[in-house]
């Protein structure tokens, strides 16, 4: 048999050692390798077989099978000597631990052997022979394997992982706190709560479509506040361009010639904007208000209609200052293209409120 066919023969017996009995074994005796039990009751007994070998100890067993290769790679051109040997097969192995006991047949290491007592050349008695020896070797590396996984400790491991996770990138690393938990359990009943209420709604139609057009209203409302709140934001009153260092060391004369020369560049948004201030540097001068930068236009406009210095032009001056505030918020604040147009009222304005443009 080829050794295609022995690595199939080892993924049979893997398939085989496997727990035959999940209850409580019974209590074995420290017996020898060839201690004999009846077959007659154990599971994966060969047909007429009258022995089983049983090991308390999974590396007597692995010990076992090599001395068992051996034997046969040492007489793999002894076709009497490998009958004698298959003859002392049991017909399966038991391996006895703490926790279950395993069942591991016979089978297919005296299937090779079989075959070399029938073989007519040395060639072939050899093949076999070399096919068993290679098939308890392999068997025997399989159970030390699992004898140093069950004996091995988990400290090594714990210690390992504990050192990885005080590592520094793990260092934020954390379980869910006090008032994660509690966000988690609240979200949980809010989404129990709503679909109690969605499943109250289904049974009644005019109900779920009730309720579907106040959630389609809803968003709407929603989105409209979004939005308006994005456009409001972007489009944020700009606080006049006025600091003490530059407003008291201009008078309404400079401003004119700033709200020209912007008109000139063709910024109209500054130049109506330095005709405000050139109107109201007029109205400081001619001590209508007093000089303050903290207040609005508006708390201006307020000023100024209650304004005892005005008598003789008070109706004037109110309406001048009103027409320039209005230009003013429509251009500076509500950013409208500003236009010729839009500065030329300006400078009327300005003009009302005493600055001499001629």
């Amino acid at each position: 048999m080829p050794m295609r066919r022995t690595s199939l023969f080892c993924l049979f017996v893997v398939l085989l050692f496997v727990p035959a009995t999940r209850g409580a074994a019974a209590e074995v005796p420290q017996a020898s390798a060839a201690s004999a039990t009846s077959p007659s009751s154990l599971p994966g007994a060969l047909p007429g077989a009258s022995s089983a070998s049983v090991y308390t100890e999974p590396s007597s067993f692995a010990a076992e099978l090599q001395r068992i290769g051996s034997a046969i790679e040492a007489n793999k051109n002894n076709q009497a000597r490998l009958a004698a040997l298959r003859k002392d097969l049991p017909s399966h192995w038991e391996v006895v631990t703490k926790e279950l006991r395993y069942y591991i047949s016979a089978e297919p290491l005296d299937a090779p052997l079989r075959d070399a007592e029938k073989a007519m050349d040395a060639k072939a008695i050899a093949a076999k022979a070399g096919e068993a020896a290679s098939w308890a070797f392999d068997l025997a590396t399989q159970v030390q394997a699992y004898e140093g996984a069950k004996n091995s400790t988990p400290s090594g491991a714990g210690a390992a992982l504990e050192r990885i996770l005080n590592r520094r990138e793990f260092g934020a690393v954390k379980g869910p706190s006090a008032l994660d938990i509690l966000k988690q359990r609240i979200y949980a009943w809010l989404a129990q709560v709503l679909s109690s209420i969605l499943a109250r709604i289904g049974q009644h139609p005019m109900g779920a479509k009730i309720f579907f057009w106040t959630a389609i209203v809803a968003v709407v409302l929603w989105l409209a506040v979004v939005l308006f709140r994005y456009w409001t934001r972007n489009a944020r009153l700009d606080e006049l361009e006025a600091p003490d260092s530059v407003v008291y060391s201009r008078t309404w004369q400079e401003w004119i010639q700033a709200a020209q020369e912007a008109a000139s560049r063709g910024d109209y948004r500054e130049a109506v904007h330095s005709a405000y201030w050139a109107g109201i540097s007029s109205l400081e001068d001619r001590e209508v208000v007093r000089k303050d930068r903290t207040r609005t236009p508006r708390e201006y406009m307020r000023l100024v209609s209650n304004s005892t210095q005005l008598i003789a032009t008070g109706r004037k001056t109110r309406e001048a200052l009103s027409a320039l505030t209005v230009t003013l918020e429509q251009v500076w604040y509500g950013r409208k293209n500003a236009s010729m147009h839009d500065f030329t009222n300006a400078l009327q304005s300005a003009e009302a409120l005493g600055c001499q443009l001629q």
